[in-house]
């Protein structure tokens, strides 16, 4: 959670902070009170947590099904694709984290106190088209999932820290598992269906 308290490439600590809090904060609506199209959310320059960005972080956290490239084409418009991707990381170190402590039963991690600082705005080396919404690192070996957020950088790292350490540790690449209480399949299958569950992109 440290990371979150530091300014990234494109927003600040307290923003970063404020979207871990709204994401912490979305729950899945009823049918009857949907989140509204992002594009009748008026944009909002003088506040970089807008509405816009404000359901754009609820969209991220609950209801990613709906995220397509046309969607993805007007985020981009609207806040920079880069700025996206870091948002979306930054929703994605929070769940994982989140997910962790409600299945032990515990307490959620307390988010840091903000730091100082701004952002560098400086794209990552080595992005382009990969065939994905946004781009993505053209040097990357494996599923295109494992590098779907790198155009953030640290925070794609932290949240691959993350998966990594909640998934597979160091045995990623094994395909039996002996020493767990779970299966290398019986893990897969979990993950798959979780997956489908949550309509995930990949």
């Amino acid at each position: 959670m440290a990371g979150l308290g530091r300014a990234g490439r494109w927003w600040t600590a307290p923003q970063r902070l404020a979207i871990a809090s709204i994401a912490r904060e979305a729950q899945p609506r009823p049918l009857w009170d949907r989140i509204p199209p992002l594009e009748t959310i008026p944009a909002d320059d003088g506040d970089p947590l807008s509405p816009f960005v404000s359901a754009l972080i609820e969209v991220v956290a609950v209801d990613t099904a709906s995220i397509n490239r046309e969607m993805v084409d007007l985020i981009s418009e609207r806040i920079g694709d880069a700025a996206y991707a870091e948002l979306s990381a930054i929703v994605a170190q929070v769940a994982a984290i989140d997910q962790l402590c409600h299945s032990l039963g515990t307490a959620l991690a307390p988010c840091p106190a903000p730091s100082s600082g701004q952002p560098s705005r400086e794209r990552p080396d080595g992005m382009g088209d990969v065939g994905g919404h946004i781009h993505m690192s053209l040097h990357h070996e494996g599923a295109n999932v494992a590098r779907s957020l790198s155009l953030a950088a640290e925070d794609h790292d932290r949240w691959r820290g993350l998966v990594l350490s909640m998934y597979s540790r160091d045995a990623f690449l094994e395909m039996v598992w002996t020493d767990r209480a779970l299966t290398r399949p019986q893990v897969e299958l979990l993950a798959a269906r979780t997956s489908a569950l949550n309509q995930c992109f990949y």
